[in-house]
């Protein structure tokens, strides 16, 4: 088993097993590892956590809603949710982040929390709406926040492009949910 531990500009340590047959991949590895900066690897590890609890909430959307137009923003904030958390863990194998994520469970503002699903899940037709509504405004607001931190801060070019690409998709969910 591989642990990388990032060490910024002084490079990669390999700690606990780290022979390896194949100095070249070793190599790129490390640099691509060393490439996500601290801002880059914590907004990773809280836009998956943050879409992860969100899914939850979009889950109930059909069962709950009598709405065609909220039953459609839930489609569509499923489906970018799936892309974004797609790219993200992605980009979380590729920055050599730990598997347990520490941002999971986390109370901040646009994390939807399972007190809100419990919620959400007794509500249905129009209070259910307003609520689904108000959480997904309270993590796109915040989601866009964080996305305009990495892309003003994050250094690694994927990154950066998956926050832009992600404000031009909340820009976009965010108008339907006014």
């Amino acid at each position: 088993m591989r642990i990388f531990l990032g060490l910024g500009i002084m490079g990669m340590i390999c700690v606990g097993g780290c022979a390896t047959s194949n100095p070249s991949t070793s190599a790129s590895a490390s640099t691509a590892v060393s490439s996500f900066t601290a801002t880059d690897r914590a907004w990773i590890e809280i836009n998956i956590a943050m879409d992860e609890q969100l899914v939850p909430m979009l889950n109930l959307v059909d069962g709950h809603t009598g709405s065609a137009a909220v039953r459609d923003l839930g489609k569509k904030a499923d489906a970018s949710t799936k892309s974004e958390l797609s790219d993200l863990r992605r980009l979380h194998d590729q920055a050599g982040l730990p598997a347990e994520n520490p941002h999971k469970g986390m109370e901040m503002p646009g994390m939807v929390s399972s007190n809100q699903i419990t919620h959400a899940g007794a509500l249905r037709e129009a209070d259910f709406d307003n609520y689904f509504k108000k959480c997904l405004r309270d993590h796109l607001d915040q989601t866009g926040r964080l996305a305009l931190g990495e892309k003003s801060s994050g250094k690694e070019p994927q990154t950066v492009s998956l926050a832009s690409r992600f404000l031009q998709e909340q820009e976009h969910l965010s108008a339907l949910v006014r």
